[in-house]
């Protein structure tokens, strides 16, 4: 059983961020960081199942401080631990992790890819969803747990669907898992602890895995900008002005921001992809041409 776990250095969002370039770029520079809590539940989890046979491959993708986690993770039972150097001036999109970490996958073999549903800086969600598309593997997002069936070569996930409730999925390997910051990770002991600070990191390239610059270079997807969530006002109608001056009041007070409203679909996987896909192009989510 092949176990790769990817590990992602977040900004510290307890900080107030600043952003520029109308709103597309978080400033990045002298923020203190962390490694992002769902990743290391992915950690954690990854652990418990190599209990049951297997080796443990983790990566990051980052400048040479990502090596402290990478290091922490060996000292607590990982087998490998991979960097790529890879940095954008703005860093990298979810889309070209993506890419890059499919070809580490591709080039390591993988039987179950561990990654965080969401990092708390960007939390785009992006990353395992795009990374299973580029592997063809199958996906399960926001699992709080996994259970091995190694005689049929598969696994149990559980998933988060909101509002408390849970269910069980059953998908053939290979497959990414994304898993939500439920798990904690254990504490390494201190000889374990300087142990895995003098191991070796492997460092590699985007050219090392076969990617040039230009493969990277290709962006599909681009950040239309950055904002704080605001209520969406709705029409007042024209208030009656024959009414007691308290009623005109009240008329005001339950008119002036639209409740949310939530929208149920239902069919099967290729009707609920097009009914999603049609109701965020009216919304003016998802924009197309005609080719």
């Amino acid at each position: 059983m092949k176990i790769i776990v990817c590990l992602k250095e977040v900004i510290d969002p307890a900080l107030s961020l600043g952003s520029g370039l109308r709103h597309r770029v978080v400033f990045r520079e002298g923020l203190p960081r962390r490694l992002n809590p769902a990743d290391a539940a992915a950690l954690a989890l990854a652990l418990g199942l190599k209990s049951t046979g297997g080796e443990i491959t983790l990566v990051s993708i980052g400048p040479e401080r990502v090596e402290s986690y990478l290091k922490n993770g060996l000292a607590l039972g990982a087998d490998r631990a991979v960097r790529i150097y890879a940095e954008g001036p703005d860093g990298l999109s979810a889309y070209r992790k993506a890419k890059i970490l499919s070809r580490l996958v591709t080039l390591y073999g993988a039987d179950i890819v561990l990654t965080g549903a969401r990092s708390l800086d960007t939390a785009s969600g992006l990353v395992g969803p795009l990374l299973a598309g580029w592997l063809g593997f199958a996906c399960v997002s926001y699992a709080t747990g996994l259970e091995l069936d190694a005689a049929s070569n598969s696994i149990i996930a559980t998933r988060d669907i909101g509002q408390g409730r849970r269910e069980k999925v059953g998908v053939t390997l290979p497959v990414v898992v994304t898993l939500k910051s439920e798990a904690r990770l254990p504490y390494a002991s201190m000889d374990n602890l300087i142990e895995g600070q003098q191991r070796e990191v492997i460092r590699l390239s985007p050219a090392d895995l076969g990617l040039s610059a230009t493969e990277l270079v290709n962006e599909p997807l681009t950040v239309a900008g950055r904002d704080y969530p605001r209520p969406r006002p709705v029409k007042v109608p024209p208030l009656d002005t024959s009414l007691p001056a308290f009623e005109r009041i009240l008329q005001l007070l339950q008119g002036g921001v639209s409740r949310r409203r939530g929208l149920r679909l239902a069919g099967d996987a290729d009707e609920l992809a097009e009914q999603l896909f049609q109701m965020l192009k009216a919304e003016g989510v998802l924009k197309t041409r005609d080719v």
